[in-house]
């Protein structure tokens, strides 16, 4: 492969990395195109067919043309480009949920993200209860590397019902064993305020499992009744409103990045 189609660059006015594109294997021009991101296939069969693709300098008419890492194809007389990879910070409201389908038609995520975009997806999953902070990119890779590093820290505010006592802290942060998820330890659990009927934390973990900050509470006899993610590694909510998004900054995509590979 040329040094020419390795070539990455930063888009400044946008913060999106750019790669030119290459099919990762032997497949059809006008799927090639759709994998690029730049149409549905329907719609790229139709680009070819008016002449506006080219394959080793020659204008080609045939979707079904095969083409390989190695062709040099032009759409408009550019290079392709990969999709242009964005990456977000996204306010996850209560009762939305992160799963790609739900048999009971609650609403989910994807419904709040630009349709200009297309393949924005979720790093990972909060269940329909919690609120707060989630990562979204059209990167497969980087989503599949910030939901499964587990150096990654996440802070929580909670509010349980009842008073957490001093001896209940001391129990959290030696770590516990939980069903089905095994050994649990916070890095560090803060109590904020401790009123009536509740208190509220400030707890902060690096592991990504199941429901598992309500499991520990629950544990310890205590219903959560608020949670709300509100850091991930160096991204933080901030005033980021309800179910919308902001563009991650260039360092914020490599700080997740780095630690993820250094969890390797």
């Amino acid at each position: 492969m040329s040094e020419k189609k390795r070539e990455m660059k930063w888009t400044v006015e946008s913060e999106v990395l750019e790669n030119l594109w290459v099919p990762p294997r032997p497949m059809g021009l006008a799927r090639a195109i759709a994998k690029a991101g730049y149409a549905t296939r329907a719609k790229a069969e139709d680009m070819v067919r008016s002449g506006r693709v080219k394959v080793a300098g020659k204008v080609n008419t045939d979707p079904a043309t095969t083409v390989c890492a190695d062709s040099d194809i032009l759409l408009d007389e550019q290079p392709l480009l990969e999709l242009l990879r964005r990456y977000f910070a996204f306010h996850k409201p209560l009762k939305v949920i992160s799963t790609p389908s739900d048999p009971g038609g609650r609403r989910q995520i994807a419904d709040f993200f630009p349709r200009e975009i297309p393949g924005l997806m979720v790093a990972g999953r909060l269940d329909a209860n919690t609120t707060g902070l989630m990562l979204v990119s059209n990167d497969s890779v980087w989503n599949d590397m910030a939901a499964g590093c587990s150096n990654l820290e996440k802070e929580y505010e909670i509010k349980v019902t009842g008073h957490i006592t001093e001896m209940e802290i001391g129990i959290i942060l030696a770590g516990m064993h939980l069903p089905s998820l095994g050994f649990m330890r916070p890095k560090s659990v803060l109590i904020r305020e401790v009123a009536d009927s509740y208190t509220q934390l400030h707890l902060v973990m690096t592991e990504g499992k199941n429901r598992q900050v309500r499991k520990v509470f629950n544990a310890l006899r205590h219903d959560v009744i608020t949670l709300c993610r509100t850091r991930i590694g160096s991204v933080k909510l901030g005033n980021l409103p309800e179910g919308k998004l902001r563009p991650l900054t260039r360092e914020e995509v490599e700080s997740i990045r780095l630690v993820a590979l250094g969890n390797r």
